[in-house]
């Protein structure tokens, strides 16, 4: 029978969340679920959706303000696009 070596348990510390990404190769992504005048141009979910075998889908689109006047109204209409 072979002899063990010995270790300490002191020792050992978790990995971060960015160490373990890069090991594992994950993905990382931030993006909102409503646009707002201060989001634009940030990441935006602009579709999301569940297929038949349970697995979720979502699409990223980019967050976009869209200008209408009316007489000397100008009204801001944040979406994703």
């Amino acid at each position: 029978m072979k002899k063990l070596k010995r270790f300490a348990l002191n020792d050992a510390r978790m990995l971060s969340r960015e160490e373990l990404a890069a090991i594992e190769g994950g993905l990382d992504l931030h993006a909102v679920d409503n646009c707002t005048s201060l989001t634009k141009g940030q990441p935006c979910v602009f579709y999301s959706s569940y297929g038949d075998d349970g697995h979720q889908t979502i699409v990223i689109g980019t967050c976009a303000i869209k200008y209408d006047q009316f007489g000397s109204t100008v009204i801001e209409t944040p979406y994703c696009m």
